[in-house]
Parts: structure tokens; C-alpha cells; sequence
């Protein structure tokens, strides 16, 4: 029987913690969604790894917990600074 779960880093859920907690930490320095895309995704050329960063970001946007200025610049919300604070 074969094991169905998807590696951590396909995993959107997974890549979600990671990237907020990478966000919370670098805040208030703010990235791209590329240059934030690559503070986690270990392979740039594994388009999976790179779709499923992508999509985290866009769910933690859904969610509230990330804001992107200009179409391109991603920084935690006060709301995702609190949560993280609360969580540590």
C-alpha cells in the first residue's frame, strides 16, 4: 500500500505555517511573493514546490492574514502579528 499524503512541501497547510511563520518573523521587512517564495521552497525548479508556495500565499491572503500592496509586496496582517504573538 502506498503512502497517499503529500511531502510537507506539497502540502498547502504545511506551507501555510511556514510561510507565516517566515513573514511574522521577517516583519516589518517586507518581500515579494517571489523573494517570500524563496525564503521556503527548497527545489526553485520543482514547479509543484513553487505552485503550492503560490497557492499558500494566495489561502493566507483569503484568510486575512497576509496583505499585498501594489499587486506584489506580501507583509503579515495586525491580525497575523497578533495570532503568531498568541501562539509563541
Amino acid at each position: 500500500m502506498t503512502d497517499s499524503k503529500p511531502l510537507p512541501k506539497y502540502n498547502v497547510a504545511i506551507v501555510e505555517s511556514v510561510l507565516l511563520e517566515v513573514a511574522t518573523d521577517l516583519h516589518p521587512q517586507h518581500l515579494t511573493v517571489g523573494e517570500l517564495s524563496l525564503r521556503i521552497v527548497s527545489d526553485a525548479s520543482d514547479s509543484r514546490e513553487v505552485e503550492t508556495a503560490a497557492q499558500a500565499i494566495r489561502g493566507l491572503r483569503e484568510f486575512g492574514l497576509f496583505s499585498c500592496r501594489d499587486g506584489e509586496i506580501v507583509q503579515p496582517t495586525p491580525a497575523a502579528l497578533h495570532a503568531r504573538t498568541l501562539l509563541a
